[in-house]
């Protein structure tokens, strides 16, 4: 199979589902291929290995997990998962010192081959204009669409962090003029840089963490269970059990947006979001029952 890139996919058994409502249905995410990949990893005592992507983006997912803004516990940073994994950052384009130029090496690298990659954090819409052809968005002169296909076919596991990377959001919103998709869903629609059937090396449709931005205990919760082999839970669109509504409250899925800060949710954990409503709408919260 070829994804819209016409880069070659692979393809592996049915994708791991979860109800909305916690049911599985088709298993645990780590089962058979998935959890095999991650206790091959540890019995060759290999460190696992970050690099992380930002395509069409506005940061906010880097901002929060750097610690900048966002919902998230004391201690969710990249910087404290990193130490608490023993995980080594190959790169990340807010936190790493090396020049574009050296970036793109680490990227060769591992496309030949000769860096193995775990995970691969993808921020941003991929961006396919003008005409196809990917030139919107480049790095170091190449597509950087063409360049992030390329490291999903490396990547054990990919990870969308953020709608955008999920789903399109914003820049896929209608007319779409850059021709933004996600990585392998356009808004509600399977197929994106990658095919429907596209799975990783570690056996896994694309994890995606899908908000604007998603949060940083989200992201570092989610990324603990890939190299630990739990069971995300995905969802029938790839969301793992980790995601909660904007400004939740622990251990419930309802949007606390407008009993915390005054305006209506606006679906950003939706693959329709953006919806075609008016955005941030004053509401007042209803009182609470005596």
């Amino acid at each position: 199979m070829t994804g819209r890139s016409g880069t070659a996919t692979t393809s592996g058994g049915p994708v791991p589902t979860r109800s909305r409502d916690g049911a599985n249905d088709h298993g645990t995410m780590t089962g058979g291929k998935g959890r095999a990949a991650v206790a091959s990893l540890r019995s060759m005592g290999r460190q696992p290995t970050i690099l992380w992507m930002e395509c069409g983006a506005c940061s906010g997912e880097s901002m929060a997990i750097l610690g900048a803004e966002g919902r998230g516990k004391p201690g969710h940073t990249l910087p404290a998962f990193l130490e608490d994994h023993g995980a080594h950052l190959l790169w990340h384009p807010s936190l790493s010192l090396e020049s574009p130029r050296e970036a793109a090496a680490i990227i060769d690298r591992v496309i030949a081959g000769e860096q193995p990659l775990t995970l691969l954090c993808v921020e941003g819409s991929i961006i396919h204009g003008p005409n196809g052809t990917g030139r919107f968005d480049v790095f170091e002169g190449r597509p950087k669409r063409d360049i992030v296909a390329a490291l999903c076919g490396r990547a054990q596991y990919v990870l969308a962090m953020g709608s955008c990377a999920s789903f399109g959001g914003i820049p896929a919103a209608p007319p779409n003029p850059s021709e933004s998709t996600g990585l392998q869903y356009t808004n509600s629609q399977p197929g994106g840089l990658l095919d429907p059937e596209w799975r990783s090396a570690g056996g896994l449709p694309v994890i995606n963490l899908s908000a604007c931005p998603v949060d940083a205990t989200t992201m570092i919760e989610t990324m603990s269970a890939v190299l630990q082999g739990g069971d995300l839970g995905l969802d029938r669109v790839g969301r793992p059990a980790m995601q909660k509504p904007c400004l939740s409250d622990p251990g419930e899925k309802r949007c606390r947006t407008v009993d915390k800060v005054g305006y209506a949710c606006y679906g950003c954990i939706g693959p329709k979001f953006p919806l075609p409503k008016a955005l941030f709408k004053h509401r007042v919260p209803a009182p609470a029952s005596a």
